[in-house]
């Protein structure tokens, strides 16, 4: 099984010997990967939908994996037992505010589990938010470019995140520190989008506005800032 760079990157963090639970397998290539290549000796390969779960049934056959990867419908961590012994959740390709639910909702289920291995499609500074302050650091974080767009992919274990600062949360404390080479471009989407906040926000006739705007010029500030660190960097690698 051959996985593309999303999936490969998130595989890259998985330890040997681990115990794992997809969440939202969808085909359950993953699932397959970690099984073939023995870094797993059982997967559990979730969806909360019936038809996505058959599909992955149906892959899981033909690569004759269905003694190791135990499929299962069900909502979030709903489907994970006492006995599977997990240690390692993955949970890719939903929300950030999706995630975050999934986590709350599931919270007596993470009692045991060693290391959460998040990719959240939005909102990355929500979940890296909701993280710190329940109880988890963000060990390790990286990106990965699939066609033309860039994911994030964060490691989280139980333990103190000591990076405080909104901010740097927001935008991965991880990847501010490493620097990798796909930074500077998750920083210019992200000045993209919020100079779209900001020109919607000058055009606004409200005049609540004025508050949201310099905090949005603030930000966009610091992004320049950040951003020109990263190309800094990069060019003297």
């Amino acid at each position: 099984m051959r996985l593309t760079p999303r999936l490969a990157a998130i595989a890259e963090l998985i330890p040997p010997g681990s115990t794992v639970a997809d969440i939202g397998t969808d085909h359950a290539y993953l699932p397959i990967y970690l099984v073939q290549e023995q870094i797993s000796q059982r997967v559990v390969a979730a969806d909360v939908n019936g038809a996505p779960l058959e599909q992955a049934r149906e892959t899981v056959a033909a690569f004759n994996c269905l003694q190791k990867i135990d499929l299962r419908q069900g909502d979030g961590l709903d489907v994970i037992h006492a006995d599977d012994q997990i240690d390692t959740i993955i949970i890719a390709g939903l929300g950030g505010e999706t995630i975050v639910k999934i986590l709350e909702k599931g919270r007596e289920m993470l009692s045991g589990v060693r290391r959460l291995i998040l990719q959240p499609m939005n909102q990355s500074g929500v979940l890296r938010l909701f993280l710190a302050q329940n109880g988890y650091a963000l060990v390790q974080e990286s990106l990965a470019m699939e066609g033309r767009r860039l994911y994030e992919i964060i490691m989280a274990i139980p333990g103190r995140e000591n990076e405080t600062d909104p901010f740097r949360l927001s935008l991965g404390p991880r990847l501010l520190e490493r620097k990798p080479p796909l930074l500077p471009l998750l920083l210019r989407e992200k000045i993209k989008k919020l100079r779209t906040v900001h020109n919607s926000l000058q055009k606004a006739r409200q005049n609540n506005v004025d508050d949201k705007l310099r905090e949005v010029e603030k930000t966009l500030a610091h992004l320049e800032e950040v951003l020109s660190v990263a190309v800094a960097h990069r060019d003297t690698d």
